[in-house]
């Protein structure tokens, strides 16, 4: 699988690594893009580390989304979005990085939620914006979702 041929080569380098499948392709049953979203949590202490392994492995960095904490990573420099591998590096027990779990776990959780949240990005798509204009209106809907999952359930 994916992730663990990531894990494998960020455990040549780190003491740990958390990798997870994130993602609409993580939850069955819904609508995506045809893109693996992996979640890779590392210490702060790591991060670095972790980043130039990615950098090493191939995967593209985007320095737009760096910040202290997360760091966006695309299979191809062009990021495509269809068939793509994106890496999420971000520092383990921040919110950020509890985040994306929460809307994976959220939406395996509650299928209701999930084909919603599908029917919507659908929506989307059928608008024909690009990319960066997709993602601000889907950003609002899964704010939303965190929100809702947050107040459901204590993770």
């Amino acid at each position: 699988m994916l992730y663990s041929s990531i894990e494998s080569v960020l455990k040549e380098n780190l003491s740990y690594a958390k990798i997870d499948h994130v993602g609409s392709t993580a939850i069955p049953n819904i609508c995506g893009k045809n893109i693996i979203d992996i979640l890779v949590g590392v210490s702060l202490d790591n991060f670095d580390i972790a980043k130039n392994t990615l950098i090493d492995m191939g995967y593209c960095p985007s320095e737009r989304s760096r910040t202290e904490i997360y760091q966006f990573f695309a299979s191809k420099i062009e990021e495509t979005g269809s068939g793509d591998t994106h890496i999420h590096l971000v520092v383990l027990d921040t919110d950020r990085y509890n985040e994306f779990i929460i809307l994976r776990d959220y939406l395996l959780d509650n299928p209701d939620e999930a084909i919603a949240y599908s029917k919507h990005k659908e929506e989307i798509l059928k608008l024909g914006l690009d990319r960066r204009a997709y993602r601000e209106v889907k950003s609002k809907y899964v704010t939303e979702l965190i929100n809702r999952a947050k107040k459901n359930k204590t993770y």
